[in-house]
Order: C-alpha cells, then structure tokens, then sequence
C-alpha cells in the first residue's frame, strides 16, 4: 500500500485570507465612497432645487446600501476561510494554483 500524498498549506485558505486583510484595509473607504458627494448636493452648496432634493435622495439612498453591502463582506470572507481546511493535498493545491 502506498503512503499517501503529503498535505501542503492550503492556498485557497492562504488567498482568502489576504483577501481578509487587503478589503478589512479599505472598508471604511468603501463604507464612505458616496459621503462627500451626498453632503455636497444636499448642502445647497453645489446644486439647488427640486432636482438636487431628488438626486440627493437618490445618493443618501445608494451611500446607505453601499455601507450596509460593505458590512456584509468581512463576514463572508471569514465564513469562507473557516470552511476551508488548513492542509490539502498536493494534487488539490496543484489543481488550485493551475486554476488561478
């Protein structure tokens, strides 16, 4: 009976996690990308009148989603890295990065 492959680290776990790190670096930045621009129309210091209150509602509306969209990332990439094991075996890391 031969022995069986050697286990390597797993580099899907390994990419997941520096995805982790890469996005938790630019959450806040991501949560903000509509701020400056909804404060700006719905200060009155840019647009007036009844298209910049609609407009205005429009990007508070899209800033809210894109934070609340933003909020959900993190978790999902950590539910992903816990679903991976910490070792594979050689073939399936071979597989991984020929894919890549």
């Amino acid at each position: 009976m031969a022995d069986p492959e050697p286990k390597v680290d797993n580099p899907r776990k390994a990419d997941l996690e520096k995805l982790r790190r890469d996005l938790a670096k630019e959450v806040e930045q991501l949560k903000k990308a509509l701020k400056g621009p909804t404060a700006d129309i719905g200060g009155d210091k840019v647009w007036v009148g009844k298209n910049a209150r609609v407009w205005h509602q429009e990007l508070q509306g899209r800033h809210k989603k894109v934070g609340e969209q933003v909020e959900k990332l993190l978790p999902l990439i950590d539910a992903a890295i816990r679903n991976e094991p910490d070792k594979v075996s050689a073939s399936e890391a071979r597989v991984y990065n020929k894919g890549i």
